[in-house]
């Protein structure tokens, strides 16, 4: 199939692991390129456009445009809108010019909603990682909406030969990767007392929390991700506290490179891993701070459980899989198929 990318496109993101997998499933795949994707939101120059392109709706349609021309010339079978929320206009516009497919796959939890275009867009079909947010669409909007979980990729979310260099950098007991926000702040403060480090590049200046002291100021993905991952003892996964009955990527991520790691509790997380025997689970802050004691004392048992999680995810949880569940489900599935 033809198939047209609708997301950023840099390191281990959402929209490049669809990509690269669609590829390697041999389907000409595009991604859309377009004012608002090329945006760098970081400096001053894109953060004063984004208030520009916020204000003022012509301006934040016309940042679209450029990739929807180059839609109409790719005439793809199928868009995967992957997390992108443009306004309706532009995906009435992209229907229209390419008489494709258009589908959303929503990789975040509702709190991202922002101005709830994804609502008012005209897509075929939805897909989401939090079954509340699908039982919403179907019962409130009826909406044709599935629930489809992130993935690991295995072309970098694997376990990998480690050298010397990479036991040092990035050795510690626990470890996060991640932007850092107040919740996850707060939740780490109970561990300052651990060799910790927390992986990311976005620490606000006006988030001050001691955790500051562990952030790395480095982004680490793909198979950079991998290391970071084998050679921490720990890898801690507190889920936003907006994702209501989803997980966030990293559970997959990590169990696919083969780490242990202690994650939240969520209902259903059960029909993806086994809790305790593949991925260990907190509810309370008490119960996480039992179980880092506790693993970080019993290595054998740590490396037990994220073995069978390895074997898990790359048999049932990796983006070939969800993508061909998502091709389905879109040319195929009914409405009350979940």
């Amino acid at each position: 199939m033809r198939i047209l990318v609708f997301g950023s496109i840099y390191p281990d993101s959402f929209a490049k692991n669809i990509l690269v997998t669609l590829q390697a499933m041999g389907h000409e795949v595009r991604p859309v390129r377009s004012r608002r994707l090329e945006i760098d939101g970081s400096r001053l120059p894109g953060k004063a456009f984004n208030i520009l392109r916020l204000g003022v709706p012509r301006v934040e349609e016309w940042t679209y445009r450029t990739g929807i021309r180059e839609a109409a010339d790719f005439r793809p079978e199928l868009v995967i809108v992957a997390g992108e929320q443009p306004p309706p206009v532009v995906i009435r516009d992209l229907r229209r010019q390419t008489g494709a497919t258009v589908v959303q796959w929503f990789p975040d939890a509702l709190a991202n909603f922002g101005r709830q275009y994804i609502l008012a867009s005209d897509y075929d079909t939805y897909f989401f990682k939090d079954a509340y947010i699908v039982r919403f669409f179907r019962e409130k909007l009826q909406k044709r909406a599935y629930l489809l979980h992130e993935a690991c990729n295995p072309m970098w979310h694997r376990r990998i030969e480690l050298s010397e260099d990479d036991r040092v950098r990035y050795k510690c007991e626990l470890t996060v990767a991640g932007n850092l926000y107040w919740y996850r702040a707060l939740m780490l403060e109970h561990f300052l007392g651990y060799d910790l480090k927390v992986w990311g590049t976005n620490a606000p200046r006006w988030l001050l929390s001691p955790v500051r002291g562990r952030y790395q100021h480095h982004y680490v993905a793909e198979e950079e991700k991998a290391r970071a991952f084998n050679v921490a003892k720990i890898v801690l996964n507190t889920m936003h506290y907006a994702e209501i009955e989803g997980f966030n990527a990293r559970l997959f991520e990590a169990a696919g490179c083969g780490a242990f790691q202690i994650a939240d509790w969520k209902p259903g997380l059960h029909t993806c891993f086994e809790p305790e025997m593949e991925v260990v689970t907190f509810q309370t802050m008490g119960e996480l701070k039992e179980k880092v004691r506790y693993y970080l004392h019993h290595e054998a048992e740590r490396r037990a459980i994220a073995d069978r999680a390895y074997v898990r995810a790359h048999s049932e949880h990796t983006y070939e899989q969800r993508l061909q569940r998502l091709l389905e489900l879109t040319f195929g599935g009914e409405i009350d198929d979940a």
